[in-house]
This record gives C-alpha cells, sequence and structure tokens, in this order.
C-alpha cells in the first residue's frame, strides 16, 4: 500500500493530465482521515493541498467532492494507472518480439517490370 506522510492511501483516482486526487487513513493522527490533490510524474506522487477531517463519510464525500469539481472543470477523464511490475513485463514482451524481426515493408503498388 501506498503512503503519504504517515497515512495510508485508501483511494486514487489519476486523471489525464496526471493529476488526481486520493483518500488516506491514519487512526493515530489527530485528523485521521485527509484528502489531497496530487501530480503523478516518472519520479513519484506528490501530493498537495490536504484537507483533514476527524470523520471518515466527511473525509469520504470531499474526496468525491473534489473527484466530481475536477471533472466538471476540466474536462478530463479517469485513467488506470498500471502497477510498475505490470509495465516491465509488458515492456519485456515487446523487446521479445522485437528481437530478431525484419522491419515491417512498406505497402506499396506493384510497378510492374519497370
Amino acid at each position: 500500500m501506498e503512503k503519504n506522510a504517515g497515512y495510508t492511501i485508501r483511494r486514487s483516482v489519476l486523471f489525464e493530465g496526471g493529476s488526481g486526487f486520493a483518500l488516506g487513513e491514519n487512526p493515530k493522527a489527530p485528523a485521521p482521515f485527509v484528502t489531497w490533490q496530487f501530480n503523478d510524474t516518472d519520479r513519484g506522487r506528490s501530493y498537495f493541498w490536504g484537507h483533514y477531517h476527524a470523520d471518515k463519510a466527511a473525509a469520504e464525500l470531499d474526496f468525491n467532492s473534489r473527484v466530481a469539481d475536477h471533472k466538471r472543470l476540466y474536462g478530463q477523464r479517469e485513467v488506470t494507472p498500471r502497477p510498475i511490475a505490470q509495465q516491465m513485463q509488458e515492456a519485456a514482451k515487446l523487446a521479445e518480439a522485437d528481437r530478431g524481426q525484419t522491419a515491417p515493408k512498406r505497402n506499396v503498388p506493384d510497378k510492374g517490370d519497370r
């Protein structure tokens, strides 16, 4: 499970542009629930603009509201991030398939005996 600032990320939504929202939980914190906005980059996620809550229902309502507002304001669709292990497996399969094959020929019309 992913963690940020002592909170375990319970839910997250990622949008096309690489931004998203997360819902975190830390039972030992004074405010045990938080929603953050984040940017997803090749170096990982950077979390900011946390809204802290004492009540789980209030945190979930805030999370859903932030996600809906982002969709409405920016018109971006949700995307499903693939785990790194899956990405590496797919890359290995593509590399194996490409190994030893010649470049594909262009589909050009036959010009006869020229």
